[in-house]
């Protein structure tokens, strides 16, 4: 099988082998497995929305991790290089307001310096308030990973419908153990106790009380909520369910959340372009751009009208 076969080349010997599938197996149904998948993922969509051009070297990836990461990104040079470079940043100095400054530390793997706003440096906010994306991004990782653990007990728990296991020796508990194992590889087993059949079932409902379809439905609702956060409708929102007035107050409320952040991210463009005399840019990704299909409808109307 092809993927089998990928696994097994030297390409993934450093870091997907066959010890990495083994772990995956074994704790593939955990928490803190489902917690890295979700925010990794989500952090990794978040980072779609905005399309970065005319950057020169500066990948726009460096640009939106540090905007999602820490709320703001320093746009400023290296000593003797006339490229441009993204940094992590920090503020410092005595000003009038508590959240705007004249002074910034940058830093980088290999440099770490001082600079003045708006002399030799530029910042990048992600949003007006500099909010970072990595709290909303760690809360919602937290709710789906608990869904998904719930998703997969309410499956295996619905194989047998007995209650909870109490043992009283370590030969019990390794019974139990093994039998458990085996129910959850979709196998058939029994729980072997030779020396003492004392193990007790408790009347308690060891299932949970949300079945499959409401987990599921649990799962696509933190989807649909966590993109709402960001400013985006989810592809399997249906408008056909809801009203044109709701429908439209929806939209608004969308665009209201990420318009701040591209608001914040032209802004800055336009300071940085000033500055250093280059031609930064950033839109909002074509395949979500509510703004561009809004002017779009108004033109068409504009057309008609004057003809």
């Amino acid at each position: 099988m092809f993927y089998n076969d990928l696994i097994n080349t030297d390409f993934f010997a450093g870091r997907m082998g066959r010890g990495y599938i083994s772990d995956v197996k074994q704790d593939g149904t955990t928490y803190p497995v489902y917690y890295q998948y979700w925010i990794e993922q989500l952090f990794e969509r978040i980072m779609r929305l905005f399309v970065w051009e005319n950057t020169g070297v500066i990948k726009p990836k460096e640009i939106e991790q540090r905007l999602l990461l820490a709320g703001k990104c320093a746009i400023a040079k290296m000593p003797k290089e006339q490229e441009l470079t993204a940094f992590f940043c920090s503020f410092f100095g005595v000003t009038k307001y508590v959240d705007e400054f004249t002074n910034v530390n940058i830093r980088c793997p290999i440099y770490a310096g001082q600079r003045t706003i708006g002399v030799d440096c530029e910042i990048i906010d992600n949003t007006s308030l500099r909010n970072p994306a990595l709290p909303l991004i760690n809360h919602y990782a937290t709710l789906l990973a608990h869904t998904e653990v719930s998703l997969v007990n309410c499956l295996v728990n619905a194989r047998d419908s007995g209650g909870v296991p109490v043992v009283g020796t370590e030969n019990q508990k390794q019974s139990l153990q093994n039998y458990f194992k085996k129910k959850y590889n979709g196998q058939y087993g029994s729980v072997t106790d030779a020396g003492n059949l004392g193990i007790e079932m408790l009347g308690v409902r060891r299932g949970t009380e949300q079945d499959v379809k409401s987990i599921l439905e649990t799962r696509s609702g933190l989807l649909k909520s966590f993109y709402s956060d960001i400013g985006v409708r989810a592809a399997f929102e249906k408008n056909n369910n809801a009203v044109v007035d709701e429908v439209t107050s929806d939209t608004s409320l969308l665009l209201l959340n990420l318009s701040d952040m591209i608001d914040s991210r032209k802004k800055a463009c336009e300071r940085i372009n000033k500055l250093f005399g280059v031609d930064f840019d950033v839109h909002i990704a074509k395949e979500i751009n509510y703004n561009t299909e809004n002017e779009v409808k108004k033109d068409v109307v504009r057309d008609e009208n004057d003809n």
